[in-house]
């Protein structure tokens, strides 16, 4: 060996060791996409759905995609692209054959849904303005959660500039008392469960709080929430993200942190490797080793008599061992007898 050999060695392991991987991606920037792994994306939540179950984009129009004939929850957040009336009897199938629709909207195109559904519960055209908020006015949090299940482990829900849900009766989350609405006081509802035909819908009134400024603060929540869905297929809707683009791609690098101990242990291995062949150390094992077999398998002398007439003492044949012993050191029935 020399020392281009060596070269190689510590440079192929140490590049192993504190190379980047590239991971290509597809993403987008439009808000509230799960493609979208800025602040203003849902990518955390589309994390959540996948450890969940199956999760599916939808890129194109329900009724392109056939929707009434699928099985499981659409997740519909922040919409802002309409609704045509065929994507809305597509929607009106999928829920009455008892699947479940998230739809988290505030100023969007939300309304256009439920009055598509017949429904006479609405999303306010105003925000609701709080005392009670985290990081300013505009992220008002709430402490009301009367659904026992959504509340486990919840301390509060932070919310951004969220409408309220008009026209619905016990809702599961309401803000809290300190709030005001178009010039009303009092707590106002943000999250319901509508009965749709053998369907449901869950009504969440901001789609911020899915968003991965958010993410962090109601992950307890979040998780409680897509727990309580009854069926764990997921099919997410970018086709009503007016700024999606599924065909940007990218790359995304993960950084290795180079472990400087598991480097020096990989040089130190070189070297060794190094110095046995080097020094001549290699050669005199492989000296040793051949000694070793010779005396095995060389002439007969007294380790090999002395082992022969122990098996003797064992019942077995002296002779035929002797015969073995000299094929074998002369190869005669490896390549006397059979031929190579």
């Amino acid at each position: 060996m020399n020392r281009v050999f060596y070269g190689v060695l510590l440079i192929v392991g140490i590049g192993l060791i504190i190379m980047p991987l590239s991971v290509p991606v597809f993403k987008s920037d439009a808000p509230y996409s799960v493609l979208n792994t800025k602040w203003n994306g849902i990518s955390g939540f589309g994390k959540l759905l996948y450890t969940s179950g199956e999760i599916t984009p939808l890129l194109a129009p329900y009724d392109s995609v056939g929707l009434g004939e699928l099985e499981g929850t659409l997740v519909v957040v922040g919409p802002d692209v309409d609704f045509s009336e065929g994507e809305i009897e597509e929607l009106k199938r999928f829920l009455e054959k008892g699947n479940t629709l998230l739809l988290a909207d505030d100023f969007g195109t939300g309304n256009q849904i439920l009055a598509g559904l017949g429904l006479d519960v609405r999303l306010s055209r105003k925000p609701i303005l709080s005392l009670t908020y985290s990081k300013n006015a505009d992220f008002p949090v709430t402490m009301d959660v009367r659904d026992p299940e959504l509340a486990k482990g919840v301390s509060l829900l932070v919310m951004s500039r969220p409408a309220a849900i008009l026209n619905v009766q016990n809702a599961l989350v309401y803000t809290s008392n300190a709030s005001m609405l178009d010039g009303t006081y009092g707590a106002f509802p943000v999250v319901a469960r509508i009965p749709y035909g053998k369907g449901m819908i869950i009504l969440v009134s901001d789609p911020d709080i899915f968003t991965n400024s958010l993410y962090r603060e109601n992950e307890p929540f979040l998780k409680n929430l897509v727990e309580g869905l009854p069926k764990k297929t997921f099919y997410i809707d970018e086709a009503h993200h007016a700024d999606f683009n599924p065909y940007s791609s990218g790359s995304v690098v993960i950084r290795r942190t180079v472990n400087r101990e598991l480097v020096f242990y990989y040089v130190l291995f070189v070297a060794f490797i190094a110095f046995i062949f080097e020094s001549g150390v290699a050669g005199r094992i492989l000296a040793w080793l051949a000694s070793l077999v010779a005396r095995l398998f060389g002439e007969e002398g007294p380790d090999q008599e002395e082992l022969i007439r122990r098996l003797e003492e064992k019942g077995l044949d002296g002779d035929k061992l002797k015969t073995i012993l000299e094929e074998i050191r002369t190869g005669s029935r490896i390549g006397g007898g059979y031929g190579r």
